[in-house]
């Protein structure tokens, strides 16, 4: 396979030479006076090799060279058909009516057409049904006209796109239902319900739809020399960034932009990457930018070459190209970056955790929910086990300790007493007899536990009284276990990541053998669980957690 990156000697021009060739030769295919029979048909023929260094390749810009070698020179020869440039607008035209259809017209005509499905099929009455659409169109746009702006380039990704749309979906719903009971029209829930399942699955085939035409179009414009879109882009930069940036540009026809080349910091590399070539170093952007239509630039260098791009955002702010920076400060492994601001400055925030708003709050509300709920379907085994603990041995009911939580916030966590009162001053006379590794004490056959607390500890009634905990916001249901003060100050830097997440009732160490798993092993399944949470894990693991109990195991 050919290496995408061809490099080509450098030849001794004129950069203002250079410059000019390369205006022509894009203006003329912006016109779209490029014709793909004719530059099939002169590629046959026997050319000389070489080009100068800022001229591209003929398909890049829709061009065939003719030269010799006596005078150093190419004539640029352009079909004029009129049925090339006829077939060239229809092409453009198309594009513009699927993005059209798939976006914001298309959305609105499918969530009616859901509408209009689910009010014959369950015969709702009509005197409102002439309204209801249109406040559903109005709601429609005014919630894409409000929302924040979408970033200009994206990852595609079907995942994330299907979770955008959920959302969207989710909050125009919600935000029409209420305005249909504000104003006084009654709907069923059943209608409700199959007006959402009706309209999701729509906007959901609309929007696969709607990627399978972009990527048939981008597949054709490849092997096509098509009108060059009507947004000029240049990125400055040659590495991996740069690359990168150029992919999500290439590969997304819906944002209509032409990639016209890349400028390089340092200029002393002569190369091009999917046939877009080097155009300039940074010294030529105030040249390119008088000659070029530019309508924004790319900063994507690598971390060494920042210090080369002020002189450029200096160029491109004089000249009112807009300038977009790529971060390139850092290469996080398990953070994610996000736009924030502080006191009205933009920040960049780093993050190794989830910081979805919607699923938090969702996690959020089945915690205390969760909560309410288990205090009032266990509360007789808790007052069973209050009374019991009386009985066997001597002391308080409750036992509650000081314990590491969010960002090692200490918090007070309750549990039922299992252990002899003086339990943590006979603790140091048994850390010899310690069964885990790491800086946590772990004794299957701990002396202190008393006969109840042992049997309590098995089926670990002792934490049911850290729903309060979670009642109170210091906890989750699911989560890492909440270690002990002494046992952080033993924690290695990478195991500290435990505490950048609500502790948790149950978690996966909990569920995979609790007592029988070695510490280290059991920091990384705290890790696992960060870096891939989601609510469908959640609920995983409280599904896992119930047998677990049921069966005493890993104790």
């Amino acid at each position: 396979m050919a290496n995408p990156i061809e490099q080509t000697p450098a030849k001794d021009t004129t950069p203002t030479d250079d410059i000019e060739s390369i205006a022509r030769r894009i203006e003329r295919r912006r016109r779209g006076f490029a014709l793909r029979e004719a530059f099939e048909t002169e590629r046959a023929e026997k050319q000389p090799k070489g080009h100068d260094w800022l001229s591209g390749s003929p398909r890049q810009f829709g061009i065939r060279q003719k030269g010799t070698k006596e005078n150093g020179a190419a004539e640029l020869a352009f079909g004029q058909g009129a049925d090339s440039v006829s077939r060239l607008s229809m092409k453009k035209l198309i594009r513009k009516g699927v993005l059209a259809v798939t976006g914001q017209t298309g959305t609105v005509l499918v969530s009616l057409m859901a509408l209009w499905v689910v009010t014959n099929t369950f015969a709702v009455g009509t005197g409102w049904t002439y309204v209801v659409p249109a406040l559903l169109a109005v709601i429609r746009v005014g919630y894409f006209l409000t929302r924040s702006p979408r970033p200009l380039l994206t990852d595609h990704g079907i995942r994330q796109q299907l979770g955008r749309l959920s959302i969207d979906e989710i909050k125009i719903t919600t935000v029409w239902l209420a305005a249909m009971f504000a104003l006084g029209w009654d709907i069923s829930r059943i209608t409700m319900a199959a007006f959402f399942g009706a309209n999701l699955l729509g906007q959901t085939a609309l929007m696969a739809l709607g990627r399978v035409a972009l990527r048939s179009m981008t597949r054709a414009d490849r092997t096509s020399l098509s009108e060059a879109p009507d947004k000029q882009v240049v990125i400055m930069g040659s590495g991996d960034r740069a690359k990168q940036v150029a992919d999500m540009i290439l590969d997304s026809p819906e944002l209509e932009a032409n990639l016209l080349g890349f400028i390089d910091a340092r200029g002393d590399t002569m190369w091009r990457y999917r046939d877009v070539p080097l155009i300039g170093g940074s010294e030529d952007l105030e040249t390119l930018a008088g000659r070029l239509q530019i309508d924004a630039l790319f900063v994507a260098v690598e971390a060494d070459e920042i210090e080369h791009t002020r002189s450029v955002f200096e160029t491109a702010e004089k000249m009112g190209v807009a300038v977009c920076v790529m971060p390139s400060l850092y290469e996080p492994t398990v953070s994610r970056l996000r736009v924030s601001s502080f006191k009205g400055q933009p920040v960049m925030v780093y993050r190794a955790v989830p910081e979805n708003r919607l699923t938090l709050l969702a996690k959020s509300l089945m915690d205390k929910t969760g909560a309410l709920i288990g205090l009032a379907l266990t509360a007789p085994v808790m007052l069973l086990t209050a009374l019991v603990i009386k009985i066997d041995s001597r002391g308080p009911v409750f036992f509650k300790q000081v314990r590491s939580g969010l960002n090692n916030r200490p918090f007070y966590l309750y549990k039922f007493r299992t252990m002899v009162t003086d339990a943590d001053s006979k603790k140091a006379q048994l850390l010899g007899n310690n069964e885990m590794s790491g800086p946590v004490f772990k004794m299957q056959n701990d002396p202190r536990i008393t006969r109840v607390g042992r049997w309590l500890r098995k089926f670990s009634i002792d934490e049911l009284p850290q729903f309060i905990n979670v009642l109170k916001g210091e906890m989750s249901l699911v989560g890492p276990r909440p270690p002990l003060p002494n046992e952080v100050a033993g924690f290695e830097p990478w195991q500290r990541r435990k505490l950048s997440v609500k502790p948790g009732v149950t978690c996966l160490w909990q569920v995979n053998g609790r007592n029988s798993i070695d510490f280290e092993d059991w920091m990384k399944l705290d890790l696992q669980y960060i870096d891939n949470w989601s609510l469908w894990l959640d609920a995983k693991i409280v599904a896992r957690t119930i047998p677990t109990v049921v069966k005493g195991t890993g104790v």
